[in-house]
């Protein structure tokens, strides 16, 4: 039982210190989507934008 005791050990702290890793991962890559997001909303607004301000240009002439 003692022979197992320190593998045993060691893979818990590994699983352990590799779920807290993942999570932080996990984390980083939420906040990076969450970026890409916004600039994308912001680009597509102003494109959007753009296209009102050419089509109503268009529709005054």
């Amino acid at each position: 039982m003692k022979k197992l005791l320190l593998p045993i050990a060691l893979i818990t702290f590994a699983i352990i210190c590799l779920g807290i890793i993942h999570i932080d991962n996990v984390n980083q890559l939420d906040a990076q989507s969450k970026e890409l997001r916004k600039k994308h909303q912001r680009k597509t607004n102003s494109e959007i934008k753009i296209k009102d301000s050419s089509t109503h240009v268009l529709q005054v002439r």
